[in-house]
This record gives C-alpha cells, sequence and structure tokens, in this order.
C-alpha cells in the first residue's frame, strides 16, 4: 500500500515557507504572468469574491495565507496551545480548491489538509460532529449511523459490470435521485447493478478533515468490496464520492482493478452515442452550479453542459462565477455544513441568490450540493427550483 503523502505537513512546510503573502488566493490576484491586455479575463481573472471563509469572516487568518502560517507556527511548536478558535479557524475552510486554482505554485489547500492531518495525529479532539462522523463510518460504514438504508432496488443485481455508487447522501437523504439515476441508465441499456444497503461509505471526508488512515481503511475497504461485485466501471453521482475513488483511492493503493467515472460524464457519453432519448421539452431557463469537487477538483466542466444543452427546450445561462471560478455550496465535504451550519448556510445562501440572479432553476451533478442547496432554499424562502442532473435528464426522457 502507498503512503498517501500529498497532506503530510513535513512534506509542505519547506514549499509553504516561500509564500510571497500576495493575498492572489483570497483578495486580489491572479498570482499568473501574464499580458492582462490579451489575455480573457474569464480565463485568467477570479473572481473578487473567492474564499468562502474570508468572505464570511472578514479576517485573513481564516483564509489559505492564515491557515498556511498556522501550519508553520504549528509545525514549529509542538506545544502551540489548540483551542476551539483554532480549530474553527482550521475546519471553517471548505476545501473549495479556489486558493489552489488561483496560486497553483504553491497549492495552499493542501497546506489546510496537512495541517488538519498533523491534528489529527497529535490526538486533538476535533469538532463533535467529526468524532461522531469518524465513529459512523468505523461502525456503520456511512456517516449517518444506524440510520435505515435504502434496500437493494427491485430489478437491480447486487454484481455487475458497471456499478452505480450512490454515496451515503443519497442512499439515506434523496433516495430519489438513486432511483432517478438508475431508470435513466437501464432505459439506456446498461446492465447496471447496486449494492444498496451494502454500500460502503468511501471516506472522503475523513480523508478532507486530517483522518487519512480513517480514509485508508475505507478505501482498502471499498475497493475489496467494489472488486467482489464484479464492477469494471464504477459510476458515482455525488462529486465527493468521485473524486475520492478517482483521485484519492490510487495514491493509496495504486491502480484501481476498475474505472470511476461521474454520471455526467456518461450521460454526456450515452446522449452523443444516440442511447438516451429525450421524449419531452423542458421549456426552462436554468444555470448550472459547478460542483468544487467535480470541477476545480477533477476539472469536469463541459459534459455536464453539453447534457444540459442536447435536452429539448432548455435555455443555459451561465452565473457570474462559473466553470474554474465556480463558488463553493458550503457543504465543505459535510465538514462546514455539519460544525458551522451558521457558516456554510450563508455560503450556500449567497450562491442561490447568485443563480437567480440569471435563471429560474439550478442544476447542479453533486447530490451533496443539491441536499445543502435544498435545505437553505427552504430555510432562506428564495424562489429558485433546485434539480439533480439525472432526475432532468429523467424528466426530459418521459421517466417518472
Amino acid at each position: 500500500m502507498r503512503e498517501l503523502k500529498k497532506t503530510n505537513l513535513k512534506d509542505v512546510r519547506d514549499h509553504w515557507s516561500m509564500c510571497f503573502n500576495c493575498a492572489s488566493c483570497y483578495y486580489h490576484g491572479p498570482l499568473v504572468p501574464h499580458n492582462w491586455l490579451s489575455l480573457p479575463p474569464p480565463e485568467w481573472s477570479p473572481p473578487l469574491r473567492k474564499c468562502p471563509s474570508y468572505e464570511y469572516f472578514r479576517f485573513r487568518a481564516y483564509s489559505a495565507v492564515g491557515r498556511g502560517n498556522l501550519a508553520s507556527l504549528i509545525f514549529e511548536n509542538s506545544t502551540f496551545p489548540i483551542t476551539d478558535d483554532l480549530l474553527k479557524i482550521v475546519y471553517t475552510c471548505t476545501s473549495c480548491g479556489m486558493c489552489s486554482e488561483i496560486c497553483q505554485v504553491f497549492q495552499p489547500l493542501k497546506t489546510t489538509w496537512a495541517l488538519r492531518e498533523e491534528l489529527v495525529q497529535r490526538g486533538i479532539r476535533l469538532p463533535e460532529p467529526l468524532e461522531k462522523m469518524h465513529a459512523n463510518m468505523v461502525k456503520y460504514n456511512n456517516v449517518f449511523g444506524p440510520l435505515q438504508g435504502p434496500q437493494t432496488i427491485a430489478g437491480i443485481p447486487t454484481r455487475g459490470k458497471d456499478l452505480f455508487f450512490a454515496g451515503c447522501n443519497v442512499r439515506f437523504k434523496a433516495p430519489e435521485l438513486a432511483l432517478a439515476s438508475l431508470k435513466v441508465l437501464k432505459a439506456a441499456g446498461l446492465d447496471i447493478a447496486y449494492l444498496g444497503e451494502n454500500e460502503v461509505c468511501c471516506g472522503s471526508p475523513a480523508g478532507h478533515d486530517g483522518n487519512t488512515r480513517l480514509l485508508e481503511d475505507k478505501a482498502l475497504q471499498n475497493i475489496e468490496v467494489l472488486k467482489n461485485s464484479g464492477a469494471k466501471r464504477v459510476i458515482a453521482v455525488c462529486a465527493g464520492c468521485y473524486k475520492t475513488l478517482k483521485i484519492d483511492y490510487p495514491l493509496i493503493a495504486g491502480p484501481l482493478p476498475f474505472e470511476v467515472v461521474h454520471i455526467s460524464e456518461l450521460l454526456a457519453a450515452l446522449i452523443d452515442q444516440g442511447k438516451i432519448q429525450f421524449k419531452s421539452r423542458i421549456n426552462k431557463r436554468i444555470t448550472y452550479h459547478d460542483p468544487c469537487f467535480l470541477g476545480r477538483h477533477c476539472k469536469v466542466y463541459e459534459e455536464p453542459r453539453q447534457v444540459l444543452q442536447s435536452i429539448p427546450g432548455i435555455e443555459l445561462v451561465e452565473m457570474e462565477r462559473s466553470r474554474r471560478w465556480s463558488y463553493c455550496c458550503g457543504g465543505g465535504a459535510k465538514i462546514t455544513m455539519s460544525c458551522y451550519p451558521e457558516f456554510a448556510t450563508t455560503i450556500t445562501r449567497d450562491r442561490l441568490l447568485e443563480g437567480k440572479r440569471v435563471a429560474d432553476t439550478l442544476i447542479t451533478a453533486c447530490t451533496s450540493c443539491f441536499s445543502n442547496m435544498t435545505r437553505a432554499l427552504k430555510r432562506e424562502g428564495i424562489a429558485l427550483e433546485i434539480c439533480d442532473i439525472s432526475a432532468l435528464v429523467a424528466e426530459a426522457m418521459g421517466i417518472n
């Protein structure tokens, strides 16, 4: 098994000490040498409002620079006091990756992940919701605990070459999205399989909150479960699960015995092959929210838009912040939403209002984003429809 080195504080400390403190990651920028008169601003100029935690708290400590400096202090001084305020600074980073998209030389987000890993390795007691999630992942193989998850869906086998991976959020909070996705894939002619109640949490929250040992355990457990299912292709609907399976698992276990795809990539391919046929017009003005883990982390930007633009009647318009500069939904790999819900909901509200300014319906290709936004929508009373991309495709195909 390969050691997961991407978040080790000792590996990034010397690199981070060269940071220019230019503030590009949270205030102005970008840190990219270029002739700004000849390059298109949307590609090279990040939005003025970029770092969710800095925008909310308005203190530099809550930025990538602040967390990087804090990491250096903690690394140099093993007795540096770890207070609740310090933990709040560390764990209000949503892992959206905007800072690393801007500063590709120093990759600030990796330093924040390294700091979190260092705290876990020192035995620091984390915010209570994280401790509870860790316990649930170990004992129940999901982040929510002993809740009744969805049973294996009738007509869907538990073994097969194409395996649908729902993720904890869909299994326990939005099972209707799993059903919509499975019906779409079956209608497209795929012999799809689904583990249902036997599915194991991917480990994403643990990997992002610093408990990389638990992520490694979940990765090895999951790889074995997925391999035993006969899977040659694993289809993820949650962007967090997709990023974890696609990027983190090979760092832990080497090349995987199966391919990992996001459902938006697969839908785009099936539409291009003529295997998905639309029967209904969807006369809506929509905008698309790029999930952080699907977009910036995995560079999947065009396939979801190809799917949406292929649906008859759809008018797709972009928000001010889109693609590589898309704003976070506030979920933060379930970490910020669980530990600091007021902060997270404010970030979600900001994104919803941005969507409402240009469209009547907001589409996302991440079931965690869908749940976060739906919850905030009800709380804030914003007149905007939220829809998952698979559910929209199902509607356009005439699937109930």
